[in-house]
């Protein structure tokens, strides 16, 4: 396993401290814990953006709204304004 070291504020650290003790684990715990979460959130952002980038390459027509719901059969279901 590495170690890494960043700074952060004394109010993040005092935060850190606060939570780790509230749920009776390591402050490395929770670090590691955020960094996964925060590091899987953006993976999914950046597939979520390179997906878009692909579907505008593909310079599809696009179809209006009231054209969709009209063809589901949504009209009147749906609030459009």
């Amino acid at each position: 396993m590495t170690i890494i070291s960043a700074q952060v504020s004394d109010e993040l650290y005092k935060s850190l401290n606060d939570v780790a003790k509230q749920l009776q684990r390591s402050s490395s715990y929770i670090i590691r814990e955020a960094i996964t979460s925060y590091i899987e959130e953006l993976k999914e952002d950046i597939e979520d953006y390179n997906d878009a980038v692909e579907v505008l390459a593909e310079n599809n027509p696009s179809v209006p709204l009231e054209e969709v719901v009209k063809n589901l059969g949504l009209e009147g279901k749906i609030g459009l304004r």
